[in-house]
């Protein structure tokens, strides 16, 4: 045999190794290691927990048993969490509702709302031009004396601080600055039985201007409105007090 051929047997020796009986069996050996394995995870997967001792299922139970306390435990705070919040947003709006009824009141009585309910209207004519000042500001104290909520003279809101002057030539009377003359128009908002009644008791304004040559009427109504408003002006030196 010469050298070019021996090389040639050589090289193909490299190119594609001979199958011994080492190589099968171990081909063998994997095949039934593989087969193996397989048939142990499906045994594994069809028994479940047949296969695990008493003390492992004990284990597996209590963890489990702790997990849905847990579970039980954080979805009842979390009930309380939403009852909570609902109850803080029922007492907001509850407040909010409280603040602005509240707010409600105080226009009214301050004069920077407008009002709306039973009551009465009283004309006063004035023929002899002798009604003054003073027996304007008795019909409103006999209004206010008698639950009227809300007081209008004309086109003036009437408030707390309302003022009634004579003016110093002519007729009629200065109420807040601004000049009413006769017919006076009292529009009041209160229960319009008990305020008529108290307008005409003996001894009561409607007999004083009659007396005087003046003559009011009453009208009972069940719904009216005082729409004038009173203009707030801004305190120059009061200031909310803030110490005990």
């Amino acid at each position: 045999m010469d050298g070019k051929r021996v090389l040639r047997r050589v090289v193909r020796s490299l190119r594609t190794p001979r199958l011994t009986r080492a190589h099968l069996l171990a081909g063998l050996l994997l095949g039934l290691l593989g087969f193996s394995l397989v048939v142990q995870a499906k045994q594994t997967q069809s028994e479940g927990f047949s296969s695990l001792s008493q003390s492992e299922l004990v284990r597996i139970l209590d963890t489990v048993t702790n997990k849905s306390e847990r579970l039980d435990v954080q979805a009842r705070e979390l009930q309380q969490t939403s009852e909570q919040l609902r109850s803080g947003s029922d007492q907001a709006a509850a407040a909010e509702r409280a603040t602005r009824t509240r707010l409600e009141v105080l226009g009214i009585l301050a004069g920077t709302l407008s009002a709306e309910g039973e009551g009465v209207i009283l004309q006063v004519e004035d023929p002899q031009s002798a009604v003054d000042a003073a027996q304007l500001l008795d019909i409103v104290q006999e209004l206010r004396d008698a639950g009227a909520e809300a007081i209008q003279i004309g086109s003036v809101r009437v408030v707390a601080s309302t003022s009634f002057v004579n003016p110093d030539s002519g007729a009629g009377v200065v109420v807040d600055g601004t000049t009413l003359s006769a017919p006076y128009v009292f529009t009041a908002i209160g229960e319009r039985a008990t305020l008529a009644t108290a307008l005409d008791i003996p001894g009561g304004v409607l007999e004083t201007l009659r007396q005087d040559g003046a003559r009011g009427t009453v009208r009972p109504e069940e719904e009216v409105t005082v729409s004038a408003l009173h203009q707030v002006r801004q305190p120059q030196f009061a200031v909310p007090h803030t110490g005990n």
